[in-house]
């Protein structure tokens, strides 16, 4: 009996010390142990981010009219370049067959040549004396000319072949000048179409390259971009395509310099957009308005599509709002109530994802506790 006596006696003593440690522990405040945030002044700015790249103004690809083997570059990479300004020289490389097929033409076509300059001269002399109509002279007249020009074009073919051939003994002495091997010479000399800069050069001398013409599109020689203009596209998100519109302010950032801001302007939006992973993207052009000397072609950039920008706002940390049903709602300290706070229900302006604009409810220096 005096055992259990002691045993009530020692559990109720701990019963008391454990409610004595509970209402000791118990807080005055319900909300000391509460994240609160007071509600600032400041701007906020609603965009779209788009991520990609800087592109020049245009980019050239560099092929040959012709198909050969490089001969000599007459710029470099990084090289300024104006319109019409010599690139390289490509000159034909002709195989043996390929010669001897040629020269066959070539005579081919002298001896057609001779043959209907005879008939030409001998028609011209019947003409005179009434003994064929002029119309029949004309056809005459029409084949001698075609046999003369294949003839000069396959004197200038060649020409050109000869000239390429580093085998060939005549391949030392100029070509003859004329008309046809003029245009084959220039067909030889790759000519800047534009002006700008070198971006690469993607073949070295003595490279074989394959014609423009040909089925794989041409070899590219090098590439040539006009940097009078820089550009930035990118990538946003479909979810974002019912905010932007062309003419819009950008704010780009390159992480080449990452505390600096580039200003553009959006001047073109994909009507189509790019599926990958499940994921709809449209592409974006933005115009850098700002000088672009230290932008290189290629460097990788954020820009900030900045669809609504406000000033002087109350502004409030998206974790600290409660969105139900449609609704926006806060809890602001209450000391009459048992938890310390109260919800009361605010009206929300634009949010930057970080802040909210506070347009009711709220004013400023409001002390609001995070949920």
């Amino acid at each position: 009996m005096k055992k259990l006596l002691i045993l009530i006696v020692v559990v109720v003593i701990i019963g008391g010390v454990i409610a004595y440690l509970k209402i000791a522990s118990k807080p005055d405040d319900p909300l000391a142990n509460a994240r609160t945030e007071k509600v600032t002044r400041g701007d906020i700015t609603l965009s779209a981010v788009a991520t990609g790249k800087i592109y020049p103004l245009a980019e050239i690809e560099v092929k040959s009219k012709i198909g050969g083997v490089i001969n000599e570059f007459f710029v470099e990479e990084g090289d300024i370049v104006e319109v019409g300004q010599k690139l390289a020289e490509v000159i034909p490389g002709a195989t043996p067959l390929e010669m001897v097929r040629a020269r066959e033409d070539l005579r081919s076509a002298e001896l057609e040549k001779e043959k209907a300059e005879n008939n030409y001269l001998r028609s011209q002399q019947l003409l005179k004396q009434g003994l064929i109509p002029t119309k029949e002279f004309d056809e005459v007249k029409t084949a001698y000319y075609l046999t003369e020009a294949r003839y000069y074009a396959a004197k200038a073919e060649l020409q050109v072949l000869e000239y390429g051939s580093k085998s060939s003994p005549t391949s030392k002495k100029e070509p003859e000048q004329g008309t046809e091997m003029q245009e084959a010479m220039k067909s030889m000399l790759l000519l800047s179409p534009i002006a700008g800069i070198v971006l690469s050069r993607d073949t070295d001398e003595g490279t074989t390259v394959v014609p423009l013409a040909s089925a794989s599109g041409g070899t590219i020689i090098m590439t040539i971009a006009d940097v009078s203009e820089m550009h930035f596209k990118g990538d946003v998100d479909e979810s974002d395509m019912g905010l932007i519109n062309e003419g819009m302010p950008v704010s780009i950032k390159v992480e080449s310099y990452p505390e600096e801001r580039f200003k553009g302007e959006l001047i073109k939006i994909a009507p189509l957009g790019r599926e990958e992973e499940n994921i709809v993207n449209f592409e974006v052009k933005v115009k850098i308005l700002e000088e672009t000397d230290r932008l290189r072609a290629g460097m990788s950039a954020d820009a900030e599509i900045i669809v609504e920008k406000h000033t002087d706002s109350l502004l409030l940390l998206e974790s600290a709002i409660i969105r139900e049903e449609g609704k926006a709602f806060v809890y602001i300290p209450d000391p009459t109530s048992e938890e310390g706070k109260k919800k009361v229900e605010v009206e929300l302006g634009i949010s930057d994802g970080i802040h909210s604009e506070i347009l009711k409810g709220l004013q400023e220096e409001d002390t609001v506790v995070i949920p």
